[in-house]
């Protein structure tokens, strides 16, 4: 179910809601536990089998944590990266071994079922719990209700935050003991409204322009400036659809007196690609972190951590080469910064903020093409060109506002704002964003995570 559909946004969400706040106390989180199922449902029920099967494993695992270390640790990563494995990357693996028909015949089970939305969302929760349970970190939970309800919480379910236990076990707590809860119904609906009309009018727009280019070919009909089009075109769009559904979840999660974490903080306004990692996607590199770069060692093996670190991320993004080759290239990126940033500090502040955004912007279209494409793409900027290209003047007036106010717009003045703001914190702009965007959205497109 999509956040930007009709039937959640006026069916789902507003009945979960009304039982939610009506229903007893002590019933509210396993009212949220069956909704987040119901949601999940929708995908398909062989998607919603497997993860409760790997909740029952993240549970019960962690209740046996006095175990032997190894086994321990053995027992709560391998099992859910198994189900990962099998649903998402078994079909690229098998491609990369050039399997048989007779192999790929004996996991047509798994190659059969579409890619569960959410999956490498979960399964990152899962493990930070049971790691964080075996560092003492959290207590282990002994309620099977709290422990489902806080991974397949579905605001944040299918493209995060990526959550941990000690961020929402006193919420959790506060859900079943207290009476009366303390809902920001304002900034619940301020969040929903500005995420649901980024998505519809921002990026679901951005990307009818970037599909223009299918009517053309690329290699002969696109000039440089139609390229350097897209590549921008392609960070509006991923940015504003990423953003969009974290927004919408923190706005749904308040509804429900939870409060999720900021996922993106102004990335495009980054001054070098490690600061980029800070503020883009936050809750997954703080979990590649905490759970990978530190466990290799951290700063010890600097280069080669920082390698393992970001092709474990381009794979957590998609199962393919391109994906590969997306966290390599940031992986380059961040080891450059790293050893010349005695240098790179000293820049200008406006050149370090332009050529960041302009070397993260070069990797996002490896998000949405194969190599090869993506160097047919690339190439035509070192190819003389007598194309009248693709994109007009009409095109450049709709992306370069958005870009402006990209670099320039500070979200503590307009969105996380603590001072009132009489325009960006009015009801009625509110309501008309709202409004709009249930009209529009129809037209609105599946969010991109929903494929990770």
């Amino acid at each position: 179910m999509n956040f930007n559909s009709i039937a959640f946004l006026l069916i789902f969400l507003p009945l979960v809601w009304i039982i939610f706040i009506k229903i007893k106390k002590d019933l509210r989180l396993l009212v949220l536990l069956i909704s987040s199922l119901i949601f999940y449902s929708i995908s398909g029920l062989i998607p919603l089998i497997f993860m409760i099967i790997a909740i029952l494993i993240g549970f019960y695992v962690a209740l046996f944590n006095k175990i032997e270390k190894k086994f321990y640790l053995f027992l709560s990563i391998f099992p859910p990266l198994i189900i990962l494995f099998l649903f998402k990357y078994l079909n690229f693996a098998l491609d990369i071994v050039n399997a048989s028909l007779d192999i790929r015949s004996f996991f047509y089970f798994f190659l059969s079922v579409t890619l569960p939305a959410g999956i490498s969302f979960y399964t990152f929760q899962i493990i930070s719990y049971n790691i964080d349970v075996h560092t003492k970190k959290v207590k282990k939970e002994d309620s099977f209700l709290k422990l489902a309800t806080y991974i397949s919480l579905f605001p944040q379910l299918i493209a995060g935050p990526i959550l941990r236990y000690s961020q929402m076990v006193e919420q959790l707590n506060t859900i079943l003991v207290k009476q009366k809860l303390q809902i920001d119904y304002k900034n619940a609906f301020k969040y929903l409204s500005f995420g649901l009309a980024g998505k519809v009018f921002v990026s679901d727009l951005m990307n009818l322009l970037i599909k223009n280019k299918n009517a053309y070919d690329i290699s002969i009909d696109a000039t440089k400036l139609d390229i350097f089009f897209l590549i921008n075109a392609y960070s509006i769009r991923i940015f504003f659809d990423f953003w969009a559904y974290s927004l919408m979840a923190i706005g749904i999660a308040k509804l429900f007196s939870l409060n999720l974490p900021i996922n993106f903080k102004e990335p495009y306004q980054t001054k070098n690609p490690k600061d980029f990692w800070r503020c883009w996607h936050i809750t997954l590199s703080l979990w590649l972190r905490d759970y990978v770069y530190i466990k290799l060692g951290g700063n010890n093996n600097y280069t080669r951590n920082i390698i393992i670190v970001f092709l474990v991320c381009g794979l957590w993004h998609g199962a393919g080469w391109s994906f590969i080759l997306w966290g390599g290239y940031h992986a380059i990126l961040v080891i450059i910064y790293h050893y010349s940033k005695n240098y790179w500090n000293k820049l200008n502040i406006f050149f370090q903020v332009s050529i960041t955004y302009l070397l993260i912007s070069i990797g996002w279209p490896l998000f949405f093409m194969d190599i090869s494409e993506y160097i047919e793409m690339m190439l035509v900027f070192f190819k003389e060109s007598n194309s009248i290209g693709i994109y007009s003047l009409k095109h450049w007036v709709f992306l370069l506002p958005i870009l402006a106010w990209i670099f320039f717009s500070k979200e503590k003045t307009w969105l996380y704002n603590d001072k009132k703001n009489w325009f960006f914190d009015s009801p009625v702009l509110h309501s008309i964003l709202l409004f709009f965007s249930l009209i529009f959205s129809n037209y609105s497109e599946t969010f991109i995570y929903f494929r990770f």
